[in-house]
């Protein structure tokens, strides 16, 4: 069955980059993930202004990506670093992806860095990977419909994971 409008206004691509597609948040997640946490940390290596990165730490935390942990300097203030989530952990292949396709295709200045595994030292790349684990080409992949057990199981409305007339028979 085709995909209708509906469906594709719950698609979870455009979910995702409603939360996160901004180029702030995307970097505020590269280097959380990669260890810097503290405010004026990320706002040196980020270069934006002040209040962009408050406003997206605020909205990656409260989406659950980003985590506030207390700490105080000796005679300062308490202030707070952010760490990642389990959620943001799992963006880890979409950010490999996103590196690995700017090597490809972008040039001017890209390619400077790369993932190694810190065990074997061998670079890591992001896959297209089937439930049993084995890689499947771009030119076999083909987008359906979820099927979920069970209507509470489902996003959105019920009506959505019931079977259409066409395909209960």
């Amino acid at each position: 069955m085709e995909l209708t409008h509906e469906d594709l206004r719950h698609c979870s691509i455009a979910g995702t980059l409603s939360l996160i597609g901004e180029k702030w948040s995307i970097l505020i997640l590269r280097d959380v993930l990669n260890g810097v946490g503290r405010f004026d940390d990320l706002l040196g290596r980020l270069q934006c202004s002040p209040a962009v990165l408050s406003a997206r730490l605020k909205t990656l935390t409260e989406a659950g990506l980003l985590r506030r942990v207390g700490y105080r300097e000796p005679g300062e203030r308490e202030r707070f670093a952010y760490r990642p989530t389990r959620a943001a952990v799992e963006l880890l292949p979409v950010l490999i992806g996103l590196m690995q396709w700017g090597d490809r295709h972008l040039k001017d200045g890209c390619g400077l860095m790369e993932v190694r595994s810190v065990s074997s030292g061998l670079k890591v790349h992001a896959a297209l990977l089937d439930e049993a684990g084995n890689e499947v080409p771009p030119n076999q992949l083909k987008v359906v419909r979820a099927r979920y057990p069970d209507a509470d199981a489902a996003p959105g409305d019920a009506a959505r994971s019931q079977p259409s007339p066409s395909e209960a028979r």
